[in-house]
């Protein structure tokens, strides 16, 4: 089955508020990033995070997934990556105390930090999987799953790469994917012909953007469309969230995350 998830900081600036509006528009859980009343997921404090539990009962929501920013550094700045490993010990902690696995991560800034040119991978596997490999040995010692999402200004930019990065990372089970099939087609990955073979079995969640027209008819420019990405996830067993993202406004999500519950509700009905 999957459950619709979203990015609730992209939908108002206060939490409670946030949760209750995606909860009406048919998200039953959260994708915890931003908006804990001014602070992000890695600088929250334990107060905060006892206040969401009790706003999050109130509401019958949950956290799914830990949306982190570990691995959005510059790769050879072992000062940078050092305070990374830090936040990645703290998205433990709150997995733990959200009571989920899922956290979403990354693999270091493309050297332009834009999507286009896609850096060459064979010249920097080796120094990505070296500097990656405290994150991945943690994901193994604390039991969750570091999830590569498919974001086009960072060297994992697609499923191809994605899958390359983790085979060179003395591959484990805690290693997975956050399946942006968006973010993927802007680099010329095409969803389902290209992209989701590379990581079938290691999808542990994905996110859901618009195209220009504002609706998952298709995605971005490609003739897939997302109900096609949702009913090959679906045969092939995937349990887990659709996480909306992106859409402009705090309405437009909202509209997001309607669009995506219909579409979901009329395949697992």
């Amino acid at each position: 089955m999957i459950e619709v998830s979203v990015f609730a900081d992209e939908v108002a600036g206060d939490f409670e508020e946030q949760v209750d509006l995606c909860k009406r528009a048919g998200a039953s859980c959260i994708e915890l990033r931003g908006g804990i009343w001014g602070r992000n997921v890695q600088s929250c404090t334990d107060d905060d995070v006892a206040r969401i539990q009790s706003i999050l009962a109130k509401h019958d929501s949950r956290i799914a997934v830990i949306g982190s920013p570990v691995g959005k550094c510059t790769l050879g700045d072992d000062e940078e990556l050092a305070t990374h490993i830090e936040w990645f010990d703290r998205m433990c902690q709150l997995a733990h105390t959200f009571e989920t696995r899922i956290i979403r991560g990354f693999a270091f800034w493309t050297p332009s930090r834009r999507a286009l040119p896609r850096p060459d991978l064979g010249e920097i596997i080796d120094d990505i999987a070296k500097r990656m490999e405290p994150i991945a040995r943690r994901a193994v010692e604390e039991d969750v799953y570091f999830c590569f999402e498919c974001e086009n200004a960072t060297c994992s930019g697609s499923c191809a790469e994605i899958a390359r990065i983790i085979d060179a990372i003395r591959p484990n089970d805690h290693l997975m994917v956050a399946w942006d099939c968006n973010n993927a087609a802007e680099v010329g990955e095409h969803p389902l012909n290209e992209g989701y073979g590379q990581v079938r079995d290691r999808i542990k969640h994905v996110h859901v953007k618009p195209n220009r027209y504002k609706n998952i008819e298709t995605v971005g420019d490609t003739d897939a469309g997302y109900k096609a990405v949702f009913e090959t996830l679906l045969a092939d067993g995937y349990e887990g969230v659709a996480t909306v993202e992106h859409w402009g406004s705090r309405w437009l999500m909202l509209e997001g995350v309607r669009q995506t519950s219909e579409l979901l509700r009329q395949l697992q009905q």
